[in-house]
């Protein structure tokens, strides 16, 4: 069946990636799909199109978050009125994949038009499967070998499977909100006929506590740096255009998915990550707003079919951290009629090749932004694993709005990160992500969720405490019934823009229990930030991104750290990768001063020439040689009156990879 381009994108569910001007040269919304141009330089999908991706197994750095909140919904392409699935050639199910990107623990944003009234006929009862991606290890995935192997006769293709250390995990989520008038409104908070934007949930089991999850933008602007994580197959194909592989791959033959292999389920899909300009050397951009068809904001991002719904994200360069614009939309193909888009993925050799040229697009941030405010108590991460007490950076940066009734605004911390200048104090130029301020006036309190936690277990508790006024600030702390802290003040070196209240406990009951702070008796107004709680004894496997907060990478020469690198180290799914030359930074562990210290952690080898040591607030460096044997480190320190900031571990340049995984710092 011919599909008209206007049919193909909004009238049934062709769940393109819309690269937001891969789209064909026709002068009217009724017309046939172009027919293939004379002559066109060579294309091999993907391999082709790596000036616009890298395969990224291991997330980490600036979009490190970005990274580990994308993920994949699988839908099953339906039939018009009677539901029925559309079968390939070969009589298996075929699917549609679309990004999603998650906003809090268990709600995650995708496109409208991937989640159509086709296909998603039933919202309330019809579950969808998304997919996550753990880190992975390069050589354990050998992904070119796959890419590589490709052949045969279509719909039963052959290929290499991707190696054991491919790991994914599956979710079963729900559609619960749909905007957009082409795509069958559903619980759509406001009118927004334009719209392309869809809210699924995937329950209890909230993939965003293990993965990651992201802040939405506050605003959008002309010219500013964007990036996307997503997920494709990748394959090379022959140049050869009369080969099968060419035509049924390469090739989008009349827009019907039964006729590209990209639709079919065999395929593996990989985490992508958007790549930079190289010619010359930029980031990639937001340009301006379409203004036909569906509301949406171009870029200068480019894609392949399976890239929609995926997140356009943004950097909060105050918080030092990536914040969703919207997902990848579809609109009206006559915008752009100058491209094609004939293809799987966009064709380097013609289209958006060039700064300035537009790419993909993103559903504008005001539809993200509405689906939001539907937030829920239940929406937060797990509190009643013993021993896993949350780093509530997570509430103050994300989910402040839990912490007390009424409203409770927040500030942004005086320095900027990064903080760079001869004035930032270690702690301040060591610190990431920029976590505001939480002000606190006298007669207030701030109550953290109940975590649950061991009775006769050593806990360590920090908070950076800004004073608001000229009477100097003291604090009281209390878990539940018992009392942590009175009147306490805040130690501060000279010039800091914050001081800290540092302190052990071990809780009377065990329980769910609330962590409470409040100024102290004649206190004058304060505001908090960086609130951390660490059970002391246990090791810190970084499964879950509240045991990842705080986790850096300083590269040789840097004065400031970038969010660190993640792959795993079997049997755990998530571990730290040092690279030769550069710095591992463990912050935000709730550092006591006054106490010895006993660290251990394991290596995925056995090491000579590492280093390891503590960053104390004056800006030492108390070091010793951390050798692993037997794949494990363990070593003493002991620092006296020293104010611990961070904890490190040097790996010299030369050397392979290093993982590390279970990270233990324990007091004395």
């Amino acid at each position: 069946m011919k599909t008209s381009l206007r049919a193909a994108f909004v009238g049934t569910s062709i769940h393109l990636v819309i690269l937001g001007a891969v789209l064909a040269a026709c002068d009217g919304p009724g017309e046939s799909p172009p027919q293939e141009p004379r002559t066109m330089a060579p294309q091999a999908v993907q391999r082709a199109y790596q000036d616009y991706y890298s395969v990224a197994l291991a997330p980490g750095g600036p979009t490190g978050s970005s990274q580990l909140s994308r993920g994949t919904v699988f839908v099953p392409i339906l039939q018009p009125v009677t539901h029925a699935p559309l079968l390939g050639l070969d009589g298996t199910p075929l699917r549609y994949t679309c990004g999603v990107t998650f906003i809090s623990p268990r709600r995650a944003i995708t496109a409208a038009h991937c989640l159509d009234d086709v296909s998603v006929w039933d919202p309330a009862n019809q579950s969808l499967e998304v997919r996550m991606y753990d880190p992975m290890i390069d050589a354990e995935v050998n992904w070119e070998a796959t890419a590589e192997s490709l052949s045969g006769t279509f719909p039963g293709f052959h290929r290499t499977p991707l190696g054991g250390g491919y790991s994914t995990s599956s979710y079963s989520c729900r559609v619960i909100a749909r905007c957009g008038d082409s795509f069958g409104n559903y619980q759509c908070p406001a009118s927004f006929p334009r719209a392309d934007t869809a809210l699924l949930d995937c329950g209890a089991e909230s993939p965003g506590c293990r993965y990651d999850y992201l802040d939405v933008a506050e605003s959008e602007g002309l010219g500013v740096p964007v990036s996307m994580a997503w997920a494709h197959e990748v394959y090379s194909i022959p140049e050869d255009r009369s080969t099968e592989l060419w035509q049924r791959y390469t090739r989008y033959i009349d827009y019907e998915p039964a006729q590209n292999y990209h639709y079919y389920g065999v395929n593996q899909l990989l985490p992508l990550l958007s790549s930079p300009w190289s010619n010359p050397s930029r980031p990639r951009v937001s340009l301006g707003l379409s203004g036909f068809g569906t509301d949406a904001r171009l870029t200068e991002l480019h894609g392949c079919h399976g890239s929609s719904g995926s997140g356009i994200t943004q950097l909060n360069e105050h918080l030092g951290t990536q914040e969703l614009l919207g997902p990848v939309a579809v609109w009206a193909h006559w915008v752009f009629p100058a491209h094609d888009y004939d293809f799987l993925c966009e064709d380097p050799a013609r289209t958006a090749r060039l700064p300035g040229d537009a790419g993909l697009g993103y559903a504008r941030l005001a539809f993200t932004r509405k689906l939001v405010e539907s937030r829920s108590p239940d929406d937060v991460c797990d509190t009643l694993v013993p021993g896993l007490f949350p780093n509530p950076l997570l509430w103050l940066t994300h989910d402040v709005w839990l912490l007390r009734r009424g409203a409770l605004g927040t500030q942004p911390f005086p320095k900027p990160w990064p903080c760079t200048a001869s004035s930032c104090s270690a702690w301040e130029r060591l610190r990431f992500p920029n976590e505001p301020l939480v002000p606190l006036a006298r007669g207030e309190s701030l109550t953290l969720p109940s975590a649950e936690v061991i009775a006769g277990m050593t806990y360590r508790v920090t908070v950076r405490v800004r004073a608001l006024e000229s009477t100097p600030a003291t604090v009281t702390l209390s878990l539940g019934t018992q009392s942590l802290l009175s009147n306490a003040s805040p130690v501060a070196l000279p010039g800091e823009a914050a001081g800290l209240i540092a302190t052990t406990f071990v809780p009377l009951s065990g329980a769910a229990q609330p962590l409470r702070l409040a100024p102290g008796e004649d206190s004058g107004a304060f505001a908090v930030t960086e609130v951390v709680v660490v059970a002391d004894p246990l090791a810190n496997g970084f499964e879950y991104r509240s045991q990842r907060v705080g986790m850096g990478i300083l590269e040789p020469g840097a004065r400031t750290p970038v969010p660190a690198t993640w792959t795993r180290l079997p049997p755990s799914r998530f571990a730290a990768l040092l690279r030769g030359g550069q710095r591992f930074v463990v912050t935000r562990q709730a550092f006591v001063s006054g106490r010895a210290w006993t660290v251990e952690f394991d290596t995925s080898r056995d090491t000579v020439g590492v280093s390891c040591g503590f960053i104390t607030a004056d800006g030492r460096e108390l070091r010793t040689r951390c050798n692993a044997v037997r794949g494990r480190v363990r070593t003493h320190f002991q620092l006296g009156a020293a104010q611990p900031v961070a904890f490190f571990v040097d790996l010299p340049a030369g050397q392979p990879d290093l993982i590390l995984d279970n990270l233990r710092l324990v007091t004395r």
